[in-house]
């Protein structure tokens, strides 16, 4: 098992990680292709034995179709399954960390979007690489196939996206008939405040997941993944219900209490006035990985009153 260092360094970076993933849309990085790199090995040749997964999504993918043995290292920001805790990390998707990634002598690095400095390392030494980009529940699918059948596990890649299917329709059929509710979900938001907002459109696989929980995303009309929302929209659009999403953090009652007093100034917000403001810190609910069916659940039990514990 890894030393209590090591868990409380990965958790605490989580927020920063998937906050960064949001801001590098935002800010233009590239996201990389959908499809395979040519680089990749060919079906028929040996299966990778060594990979390297750069994102919290892949690690959990990688594990869910039972191929953990496979892999040699995590990004920094990896923190589930347990079992991805006793694998080496490798840095994230700013700062990899060249030095052990060839140490660790990869035969494939998997990624989520791409980043250009882990490209431009694995190209110049020859490291095949695989680009998936899971942003949506359809490109999830994709990507579980992708990597199921790069690792020759196909039909453990079919049964995992069974699985989630059936998890995403038990929660509709436990919200069929409830009343939808008018939501903002909000990702990240400066310090004590309620300025610098970032969203999610209706294209993010976050959004879509509201959407079956019974939530209508006040910014699903926006095409952009993670745009940025000013005070007044939020105002105009009124939400009935706030989701403020908090990762990688043990918040005290004390604390949740304090961040949702800071949305008291956004006056006449319905989701203000009636008290429906809700921090959530769980690490799954903005991975696009097998967790999806949690966090859809979770995010129905915040919307339609069946609280549960975070």
């Amino acid at each position: 098992m890894p030393g209590k260092r090591t868990f409380f360094r990965r958790k605490a970076a989580l927020a920063g990680s998937f906050l960064f993933a949001a801001l590098a849309v935002l800010l233009g990085l590239p996201s990389g292709p959908q499809a395979v790199d040519s680089k990749l090995p060919r079906a028929s040749g040996p299966v990778p034995s060594r990979i390297i997964t750069m994102a919290p999504s892949i690690t959990e993918i990688v594990f869910a179709l039972g191929q953990g043995h496979r892999v040699a290292g995590v990004s920094d920001f990896c923190t589930y399954p347990p079992e991805a805790l006793e694998k080496p990390s490798v840095g994230g998707h700013l700062n990899p960390n060249t030095e052990r990634i060839t140490v660790l002598g990869p035969d494939l690095v998997i990624l989520q979007g791409k980043s250009e400095k882990t490209a431009r390392f694995c190209e110049k030494r020859g490291i095949p690489m695989l680009f998936v980009d899971m942003d949506s529940i359809p490109t999830i699918y994709k990507g579980i196939r992708t990597i199921a059948k790069t690792l020759s596990c196909v039909d453990r890649g079919e049964a995992l996206i069974r699985d989630i299917q059936a998890r995403l329709d038990e929660v509709k059929k436990r919200i069929a008939g409830k009343k939808r509710r008018s939501v903002f979900i909000c990702i990240g938001r400066e310090p004590g405040g309620v300025a610098s907002l970032y969203t999610t459109g209706g294209n993010s696989f976050v959004s879509q997941l509201v959407e079956i929980a019974g939530g209508d995303n006040i910014f699903a009309d926006v095409n952009h993944p993670y745009p940025e929302a000013s005070k007044e929209v939020l105002i105009r659009r009124a939400p009935e219900v706030i989701l403020d999403i908090r990762l990688g953090r043990d918040i005290s009652p004390e604390q949740a209490q304090k961040l949702k007093a800071a949305w008291k100034v956004l006056r006449g917000v319905p989701a203000v006035e009636n008290g429906e403001i809700h921090v959530l810190t769980r690490d799954f609910l903005l991975v696009p990985g097998p967790r999806v069916g949690l966090a859809t659940q979770r995010f129905a039990e915040v919307l339609h009153g069946e609280e549960a514990h975070e």
